[in-house]
């Protein structure tokens, strides 16, 4: 018998994405009818400067599974943080907007969290369709996270990942305002010795990133040394 799934909070950051908010929101409500258990979804816009709040207040309106809420800055990491406050559920599972990852990845997460703290989906294990620029930079920046930090993942983009809440809540201080918030929460559960797994998941992106890529990798390696020298720092102490 397949046991019962706990329900779940799904969590999208969104920012100035007016042209499909009303329409992927409904197609992920769509998909979530049919997997049986209490569910929320939690978009929040952060820093949006387009219509996507007036539109995610009609989504809030009209479908009683979803919350809207808005932030004054840019930031996906101060989006999650917001969602995971005000989560209801024991699971959170991450989403971009886009949908660009198998939306099967939603229930298989939700079944692992069970039993592990963070649920990683893999674009590199499985399938993805996604610029040659952005398939090498990934590659460049997590080879270096094995290189220096010793963590075994091969994905800390934002998208199709999972959290057990009460982990999230116990490390809310590591949470990046940005996107560096997965690699922090990451390094967080290997040094607690939690439990960590990795699935491959198919994303087909070919739309042009929401952040200036060159800043982005500027910031992403910043953020890794910070936690190579902290590290370091604490192993000499």
């Amino acid at each position: 018998m397949t046991p019962l799934m706990k329900p779940f909070t799904i969590n999208i950051p969104v920012y100035n994405e007016e042209e499909i908010l009303i329409a992927n929101t409904e197609k992920l409500l769509q998909h979530l009818k049919g997997l049986k258990t209490d569910y929320e979804i939690i978009i929040v816009s952060n820093g949006s400067t387009d219509s996507s709040n007036e539109l995610g207040k009609e989504l809030q309106e009209k479908y009683r599974e979803v919350r809207f809420m808005t932030l004054p800055h840019k930031g996906v990491g101060r989006a999650f943080e917001q969602a995971a406050k005000t989560a209801k559920f024991p699971h959170i599972i991450s989403l971009d907007i886009d949908l660009s990852t198998d939306l099967a990845f939603i229930k298989e997460a939700n079944v692992l969290l069970d039993t592990y703290q963070i649920v990683i989906g893999s674009k590199i294990m499985g399938t993805q369709k996604r610029s040659l620029i952005r398939k090498i930079g990934s590659g460049i920046f997590i080879y270096f996270t094995r290189l220096f930090l010793g963590i075994p993942l091969h994905d800390f983009s934002i998208g199709a990942k999972g959290y057990r809440r009460d982990f999230v809540m116990d490390n809310l201080e590591h949470i990046d305002p940005h996107t560096s918030y997965v690699l922090n929460l990451a390094y967080c559960a290997k040094k607690e010795k939690k439990e960590v797994i990795e699935i491959p998941v198919k994303c087909m992106d070919f739309r042009k990133s929401r952040f200036n890529l060159l800043a982005e990798v500027f910031y992403r390696f910043g953020m890794l040394f910070r936690l190579v020298f902290a590290s370091l720092k604490k192993s000499r102490q």
